[in-house]
């Protein structure tokens, strides 16, 4: 009998402290799988207009097709997702956020991504890039290129 109690007791306050800490874990886990599900297309072709893995991805179909997998529905053009959402620095970027570039030639918004994780400072980022690069592929903002084109941060999810 004692032991039953025992048992008891100590299933009652494992299944309260589990359901306490699920409600606090479903972003995270939300965030994690975006970017899991986004890193499964590694390598995938860099097409004009892309919207899928047979095809190949431009980078805002990458963007759309990844999230969309998850019920967030996105415009499939750069420009018109970067105005959605809520706006962030570059310091409170989190998984599953996306990154906003200017364009190649322009200073009006040209190229997103998603942002993978956040090293410190760094942000790493995974995004369809261009056929030279490879298309579907992880980057730095501490690099050059994407450090001078950087606009924002952007939360679809929160």
């Amino acid at each position: 009998m004692k032991r039953f109690l025992v048992f008891g007791i100590f299933s009652l306050s494992f299944f309260a402290n589990a359901n306490d800490t699920d409600s606090c874990v479903q972003e995270f886990t939300l965030r994690d799988s975006i970017v899991n599900c986004a890193q499964d297309y590694l390598g995938a072709s860099y097409v004009y207009g892309g919207v899928n893995p047979k095809t190949g991805f431009d980078c805002s179909g990458f963007v759309m097709y990844v999230f969309a997998k998850f019920g967030i529905q996105l415009p499939h053009a750069s420009k018109s997702m970067a105005e959605i959402g809520c706006s962030k620095e570059r310091g409170e970027a989190e998984i599953g956020d996306i990154i906003v570039f200017k364009g190649r030639s322009s200073t009006t918004v040209g190229h997103v991504g998603i942002v993978y994780n956040t090293p410190g400072s760094e942000v790493i980022f995974i995004h369809s890039s261009s056929p030279r690069s490879g298309g579907v592929i992880f980057s730095s903002l501490d690099e050059t290129y994407y450090k001078q084109r950087f606009i924002k941060v952007i939360d679809v999810i929160s």
